[in-house]
């Protein structure tokens, strides 16, 4: 409700007509609030904002990319099983590379060296794909490797 103050009988009125709460404003609120939650989401993911971080970012997504277009194409070329295991093998090296990158970014902070734990992925990786009937071997080994040339493609650039 607005309230209007008449000088001349310094009475304040509430006029009845009017709502104080915009439903323009509401909406522009829960979605900034929704900003805010997937911010601080990110913020968590990622808990520095550096050059470190951007670097990583977009190297992650030139890696994601690159592995939509090889396992696309690999699965209209050669056959959807291969451009799968080619998919699943990219998206274990995105999470090798960003276990390795937490690695990194932790050496002289917190250790003096890189941990070892990221080379857990491409064993399970291949142990996956060698135990289940729907994954082959050589192509997600071939995509895990595939964040190489997206490393290759940023650097390349500059």
């Amino acid at each position: 409700m607005f309230t209007s103050v008449d000088s001349n009988r310094k009475a304040i009125e509430h006029l009845p007509s009017k709502n104080v709460h915009d439903s323009s404003s509401q909406n522009n609120s829960f979605i900034n609030e929704i900003k805010l939650v997937f911010a601080s989401q990110f913020q968590k993911l990622f808990p520095t904002n550096d050059e470190y971080t951007k670097l990583q970012i977009t190297i992650y997504g030139i890696t994601f990319i690159i592995a939509i277009l090889v396992a696309s194409i690999t699965g209209i070329i050669i056959g959807y099983t291969f451009g799968f295991s080619v998919f699943i093998g990219a998206i274990a090296g995105i999470f090798y590379l960003r276990l390795l990158a937490k690695s990194i970014g932790k050496i002289g902070k917190e250790s003096n060296g890189v941990s070892k734990l990221q080379l857990l992925i491409p064993v399970c990786l291949f142990i996956f794909a060698s135990k289940l009937g729907f994954l082959d071997i050589f192509p997600a080994m071939i995509g895990f490797f595939i964040y190489k040339p997206s490393l290759i493609f940023y650097f390349s650039r500059s």
